[in-house]
């Protein structure tokens, strides 16, 4: 039933305020098409908003695929909100980043908050054989979740950032999930059930001007996570992309961008968990999802690139602009 009776209210909505302007015309059809239409798009948004009354109950992710998940970039933002979601669900965590410092203190709080096990590894992910090193930290666990989640950007001209800085940019938002996701799937599909994450970006739907490298790593990352959910598909392994928008984290900073309003990481999790096991991909944010898919599908791709270069250019240094 759900959402085709909150689609079909919405269309009945649409009709009481169109069919009265038409053949009524006037004040009077006005009013008649507002007072109907708008009885009816509350009685589609309450629809829309009644998922749960429409579905059975599912179990919970440590239930659907096992005891250990190991989530990447934990240290902070995303990676940090996946583990305390992940553990406060009884699942037990591998936490990997560079800044073990900060993954240890992680550990501490979900152990005493969520009485789960975790194992640290501090491992640089952009550098050769980081993916490798991790992999050989886990060899002994099934890791039944894995979280790609572990990135960077680089806000400013493409020429701004060193050479050196571009590769490690491709080699922690690209090579490194391909890696490990290659390393861990086969185990979960001989089980029978895992889990695959994809942190990819609404970025990756489009050329973004002043962060072009980042969009083109991001997009591969919402390729990728799509069509391992399409080939996993009946094997028990549930594999999703994840595309937030700007989200609070320290990731505008360290990428080079001026500060602006973003969905809190515990709002994008929670949308990425809803959505896995249901769908290829999800955007995080309704007002993400109309700037991904409506200026894609409505503007020509060089309309579209010069575009978001106006819009982008805001959160950017002018001296890399």
């Amino acid at each position: 039933m759900w959402p085709w009776a909150s689609v079909y209210a919405g269309q009945v909505a649409f009709s009481f305020l169109v069919w009265p302007l038409l053949y009524v015309g006037g004040a009077r059809g006005a009013l008649v098409g507002l007072v109907g239409g708008a009885a009816f798009a509350a009685l589609a948004l309450a629809l829309w908003r009644a998922r749960a009354r429409f579905e059975q109950a599912r179990p919970g992710p440590r239930a659907r695929y096992g005891e250990w998940a190991l989530v990447t970039g934990a240290s902070a933002g995303l990676g940090a909100a996946f583990a305390r979601a992940l553990a406060a669900d009884g699942i037990s965590c591998v936490l990997a980043a560079r800044r073990e410092e900060r993954l240890r203190e992680l550990a501490e709080e979900l152990e005493s908050r969520f009485g789960v096990k975790t194992r640290v590894v501090a491992v640089d992910l952009a550098a050769p054989g980081g993916a490798e090193a991790l992999v050989r930290a886990v060899a002994d666990l099934e890791v039944a979740i894995l979280v790609n989640n572990a990135g960077v950007g680089a806000a400013g001209r493409f020429e701004t950032p060193e050479p050196a800085r571009l590769r490690q940019l491709v080699e922690l938002n690209c090579a490194a999930p391909a890696v490990l996701s290659r390393a861990l799937l086969p185990a979960m599909k001989r089980r029978g059930r895992g889990a695959v994450v994809m942190v990819g970006s609404v970025a990756g739907c489009q050329p973004l001007p002043l962060h072009a490298l980042y969009a083109a790593t991001k997009a591969f990352d919402n390729h990728l996570g799509e069509a391992l959910f399409a080939e996993c598909r009946g094997s028990g392994v549930d594999c999703l992309a994840l595309l937030p928008g700007p989200t609070e984290t320290e990731f505008q900073a360290v990428a080079g961008e001026l500060p602006h309003a973003g969905e809190t990481p515990e709002q994008v999790v929670a949308t990425a968990l809803e959505a896995l096991g249901r769908q290829a991909s999800v955007i995080s944010g309704w007002g993400n999802w109309l700037r991904a898919n409506a200026a894609m599908r409505l503007a020509p791709r060089t309309v579209l690139a010069l575009a978001a270069k106006q819009v982008f250019q805001q959160h950017v240094p002018p001296e890399r602009r």
